[in-house]
């Protein structure tokens, strides 16, 4: 097992529902009154085990959430700085290239479902222009490659 310090997020939380669950084994649920405690039976230890309970019943289900946290924030570990290229959000131009990226892939859909499809001078038009947003698409990409942090080798 990774040591705790090297695990992602996902791993972390992981593990502290594994150990909350087994917590509340300890620790009887109000609805389990019948059962005797493990530390004395009078009303206060009662109370006392009921409260704990109650908070290892919510950080289990918080612990629970942050373990289906999806990629990349799941793939987080202690010491990734902010300015880290994985947690960089997208630009505003950004979103709007991909947003319009998925307009132009939605209109070659709807021309190809068209019946019967032809080699039409509006289906070239349409795939020219996809196909210059694509290569546009594909050259930005690169320049953001080329932004990212290389591992230096020694």
């Amino acid at each position: 097992m990774k040591r705790t310090s090297e695990a992602t997020l996902v791993e972390r939380a992981g593990f502290l529902y594994r150990q909350l669950l087994l917590l509340q084994r300890v620790f009887p649920d109000a609805s389990e009154d019948a059962r005797s405690l493990p530390f004395g039976d009078d009303g206060d230890a009662r109370s006392l085990c009921y409260g704990v309970r109650e908070v290892l019943n919510q950080l289990a289900e918080e612990a629970r959430v942050l373990a289906t946290v999806p990629l990349p924030i799941g793939h987080w570990r202690p010491g990734d700085t902010a300015d880290d290229e994985r947690w960089r959000a997208l630009t505003e131009i950004e979103r709007r290239e991909i947003a319009s990226m998925l307009v132009g892939y939605e209109t070659l859909i709807a021309l190809m479902e068209r019946e019967p499809f032809r080699n039409t001078s509006d289906a070239r038009e349409i795939l020219q222009v996809e196909r210059t947003r694509l290569t546009r698409f594909r050259q930005d990409m690169g320049f953001l490659d080329r932004r990212r942090p290389t591992a230096v080798v020694s």
